[in-house]
């Protein structure tokens, strides 16, 4: 199954990021360098391996944050709780009609059904939040799921997608629960917040920056979805 890894540093953060499986999902460790303390992204299977990895970086796992409870994205965190069962599971409550659906979805797309484990903090209520010294916001950009989230470290110039953008593209709306009037204002939402020099760390694809997006992303610079 394909998988590859890469990583890159800041002063004060570690990642790396695993490309899991046949939907090439970006599975992310944010790692705290002063104190370890990690958070898991977007688990989206191959559970073993990610556990291997988490101990070769001794990481002290915090927390599994979901930018969307979308199948995909999932796939691997009801395996990681078992191994991690102090690694508190955060996500948007607008989502859980979409965590109720996952048997539906892992039937379209012809995959075992895996549950995806209890809410533990909810990214509604409790937005912004610590990992070690970082301090990270949660922002709520609904489209691509109701629930969709963006996580921003300010600090550190990085914000993590999901399938709210990507580079050169943005999620689809076409599953139950998307809109395109919603992430419209989302994506709106993300050019007048974030800064050009913030690096977008996306749930599929390749890396970009704000910036970039903003000049040449087809999807961010027409009218025709207002």
């Amino acid at each position: 199954m394909l998988h590859f890894v890469d990583e890159f540093e800041t002063c004060n953060v570690k990642i790396v990021r695993h490309n899991i499986g046949s939907f090439g999902v970006n599975t992310y460790f944010l790692i705290c360098k002063k104190t370890l303390e990690t958070a898991v992204i977007d688990p989206g299977g191959e559970e073993e391996t990610l556990l291997s990895a988490l101990r070769t970086e001794k990481a002290d796992v915090r927390c599994m944050l979901f930018t969307h409870t979308h199948i995909d994205h999932i796939y691997g965190a009801d395996g990681l709780k078992k191994s991690l069962p102090g690694a508190k599971v955060m996500y948007h409550s607008f989502d859980q009609p979409v965590v109720d659906a996952t048997p539906d979805m892992c039937a379209m797309f012809g995959v075992p059904v895996r549950s995806m484990p209890k809410l533990e903090q909810d990214l509604m209520t409790e937005p912004e939040f610590s990992l070690g010294r970082i301090q990270l916001r949660s922002f709520l950009t609904p489209g691509h799921t109701p629930g969709g989230v963006c996580f921003y470290i300010p600090e550190e110039k990085i914000l993590f997608t999901g399938d709210t953008l990507f580079k050169g593209s943005v999620g689809r709306t076409d599953f139950e629960g998307g809109s395109g009037s919603e992430l419209r204002k989302s994506l709106d939402f993300l050019i007048q917040t974030i800064p050009d020099d913030v690096q977008i760390l996306p749930g599929h694809g390749k890396y970009s920056t704000m910036g970039n997006e903003k000049a040449s992303n087809f999807y961010l610079r027409v009218d025709r979805w207002r």
